[in-house]
């Protein structure tokens, strides 16, 4: 038999008597179109001879960084909270307190 764990919180997930809730998440870069445009522009060939080098070690590691695929398992009360606030937002900041 397989078990599952809440990723939220951590509780097991009993498949007999709750439902699990799978939620993918696929985050990826999005190039601006004026960025495209000067891209054009550059000298892919000096490009290519700087990485050879090791020298765009930086923009590699940020190229790395810039998608995410990931998959989680959620109990039916943390389904239901991520459903409230899918992004994580502190509910302090909805508020909108005055300035007196």
């Amino acid at each position: 038999m397989i078990h599952y764990i809440c990723d939220r919180c951590k509780r097991q997930i009993n498949t007999a008597d709750q439902t699990r809730y799978v939620i993918q998440i696929d985050i990826q870069s999005v190039v601006d179109n004026s960025q495209v445009e000067m891209e054009e522009d550059i000298d892919h060939l000096a490009e290519l001879h700087q990485m050879l080098e090791g020298m765009n070690q930086e923009v590699l590691n940020e190229e790395a960084q810039s998608s995410h695929h990931g998959q989680y398992d959620l109990c039916p009360e943390c389904h239901r909270q991520f459903l409230k606030n899918p992004l994580g937002r502190d509910s302090m900041l909805a508020l909108g307190f005055s300035n007196n």
